[in-house]
């Protein structure tokens, strides 16, 4: 999907190479998965560890599980945030491509309708990934101190949060791209 939004980036922006190359940029996805995924099982999302012979979590967080946990998330928000600015900076930030002649500001906007329609697809598309850091922060605050059931309601809002949130934006650009072939 990395490397498909790039594309479309570089369609629409008549050619702009963005900071760092596509491959890079998508091989920096599967680091942002794994150390979200320490930060989710292995810091158990920084909560209490369940006691012995009982479903209620007392809050027994250990000094690793919050450091480890902690930075895992920190780092790949920060690797989250470099491959979206990689991105859409091109776009939000009006650059020409080689070929091109700026106007008085030194930018060149879009007016091709089709490369704006790439252009729109890009960021929406984009824009809706931010969804995932927000269900997880949002999931964080919503844990209780302890007791199963709210903790259940919680997985239940992840679950509905990252299903809508995977149907936007993959099936999204699934669907824009079928519907781009009409026009090209």
């Amino acid at each position: 999907m990395t490397m498909d939004l790039m594309d479309l980036t570089y369609h629409a922006t008549g050619g702009v190479a963005p900071r760092m190359d596509k491959f890079v940029t998508a091989a920096m996805m599967p680091l942002m998965v794994f150390f979200g995924g320490v930060y989710r099982f292995y810091a158990n999302e920084i909560r209490g560890k369940t006691l012995k012979n009982s479903e209620v979590e007392m809050g027994n967080i250990d000094c690793p599980q919050v450091l480890v946990g902690g930075l895992s998330y920190i780092v790949s928000c920060v690797i989250f945030a470099t491959v979206v600015t990689n991105i859409i900076d091109p776009i939000t930030q009006e650059q020409c491509p080689p070929s091109a002649t700026p106007n008085v500001d030194g930018k060149c906007p879009i007016t091709d309708i089709n490369k704006k329609n790439d252009a729109n697809a890009v960021f929406i598309l984009t824009m809706v990934w931010i969804g995932y850091p927000i269900v997880s922060v949002a999931s964080r605050l919503l844990l209780p101190a302890y007791g199963f059931p709210k903790t259940a309601y919680v997985s239940v809002f992840k679950d509905i949060s990252y299903a809508v949130l995977d149907v936007v934006s993959k099936g999204g650009l699934a669907l824009y791209v079928s519907y781009r072939t009409t026009w090209l």
